[in-house]
Parts: C-alpha cells; sequence; structure tokens
C-alpha cells in the first residue's frame, strides 16, 4: 500500500468520524443545557415554595401561586416550554402530617441537533414541604368539659441561643436585648428598615429582629447589631423546656 493509498483511507476515516464526532460534542452541550434547565426548575420550585411556606401562617389558600411559579419558570429558562404546574396541594394532611404543600411541575425541552434522535427532553420535579402555620397537632382529643376549664396564661421571655432562665416582660436583661418577630405591616409602620441589612427586600412574614425599648430599625438576624435576641412563649412550655425562673425579676 503506498502513501497515497494512505493518505486516502485516513482522509476518508476522518470523513466518516468527524461528523460523529460534532453530533457527540453538540449532544453532550445540549445534556448540560438540560441539567441546568432542572436544576433551575428546583431552585425556582424551593424558593417560591419557601415563600409561600412562610406567607401561610396567615394565608389559608394561596389561588395565584401555579401561576406566579409558571410565569418566573418561563422568564428564567429560554429553552423550555409547556409548562405545567401539574400538582398543587395547598395545606393538607397526609400520613398524619398537617399543613403539607405538595408541588409537581413539568415542562418540555426542545432537541436541536442535526440529526432527529428524540423529538425533546420531559422534565419533571416534585417538591413536598409544610406550610410554617404555627399550629402543632394535638395528638389526644379533648374532652367538653376539659374546653370549658381556663387555664391561666402566663408569658414569659427566654434566650433561644444563650441562657437557661426564663425572664418576665420588665425584666432588665430582655429590656436592652432584640426580639424576635416576622415582618408584617405593624413593624414596618412603627420602624424603618437597617440600612445596613437591608430587611425591607425580604418578603412579608420572614424572620426579622427589633429593639422595642430602644432603637428605630428592624434588622435581619446576620446583621451585626443582633447580637443576642429574646422569644416569648408560656411559662409551662419554658419550664418543660428546662428553663428555671430568673432570680433578678421574680
Amino acid at each position: 500500500m503506498n502513501i497515497n493509498t494512505k493518505r486516502g483511507f485516513l482522509s476518508l476515516e476522518a470523513a466518516l468520524l468527524l461528523p460523529v464526532f460534532i453530533v457527540g460534542i453538540l449532544t453532550f452541550g445540549f445534556l448540560i443545557k438540560v441539567i441546568a434547565a432542572e436544576a433551575n426548575i428546583i431552585h425556582a420550585m424551593a424558593d417560591e415554595g419557601g415563600k409561600l411556606s412562610v406567607r401561610a401562617y396567615s394565608m389559608r389558600i394561596a389561588p395565584d401561586f401555579g401561576m406566579t411559579l409558571k410565569k418566573r419558570l418561563a422568564a428564567e429558562n429560554s429553552g423550555i416550554e409547556d409548562i405545567h404546574v401539574e400538582t398543587f396541594q395547598y395545606l393538607y394532611r397526609a400520613q398524619g402530617k398537617d399543613d403539607l404543600i405538595a408541588l409537581r411541575v413539568s415542562a418540555q425541552m426542545k432537541v436541536k441537533l442535526p440529526i432527529v434522535l428524540y423529538d425533546g427532553f420531559e422534565l419533571s420535579e416534585t417538591l413536598l414541604f409544610r406550610g410554617f402555620t404555627g399550629r402543632e397537632r394535638i395528638p389526644e382529643r379533648i374532652r367538653f368539659d376539659e374546653m370549658e376549664m381556663e387555664e391561666e396564661s402566663h408569658i414569659v421571655w427566654v434566650f433561644p441561643t444563650a441562657g437557661t432562665k426564663y425572664h418576665e416582660e420588665t425584666c432588665r436583661y430582655i429590656r436592652v436585648e432584640a426580639r424576635q418577630g416576622f415582618l408584617d405591616a405593624r413593624i414596618q409602620s412603627q420602624y424603618k428598615a437597617c440600612a445596613l441589612c437591608r430587611p425591607d427586600e425580604s418578603s412579608r412574614g420572614s424572620v426579622i429582629y427589633y429593639f422595642q425599648s430602644s432603637g428605630e430599625a428592624y434588622h435581619k438576624g446576620d446583621c451585626y447589631i443582633v447580637d443576642r435576641y429574646v422569644i416569648s412563649m408560656e411559662e409551662a412550655d419554658a419550664v418543660k423546656k428546662g428553663y428555671t425562673p430568673c432570680m433578678v425579676c421574680q
């Protein structure tokens, strides 16, 4: 076999393998786009679901959530189409758990390759989470006569991240500390947003911190101004959690 013949075989092999190589590279690049689209869908579902979970505290129905999620997915993912929110169950009970939220989204991603391998990829993601409603299921039924009995309510304050004592609201230990709350119209009307941590960018229902006795602003939890914070609870619950009375304010 002479040199010209060998060159002819090499040219023929290159001509046969080059299209296959190009298609392989294009297919690999497209698969990366499919994986990225799936990741974007999951991120959008988790982000919007987190916001919905917080709003569940004050909102018992969410009729516009499916449309909101669909519009976001369409705006952030130009390569997908036929987006459908196939399942949206809001604050339902299943398997002994209350206030569940179920979400399933499907979409299609068309294949744009030189040869037809598939008509398209079907993308489908499911998310199951619980709404933050502030409710706790009581495992045992309460008799009617027990329901008529009024229990004395006594609210105390504790440091959830440090400290073992519970305090009265007038105790000097808690008067100067930040209080944990939720962003609502009352907080926004009484306090202004901290210019450093910008809590006004958070959605309604987000956890914020404010100083009731001093200060004019509310803050995010990672703001350097918030060193410690207090939360309120029933005295009976504080005792159950292991807190003991403060010797200063008792």
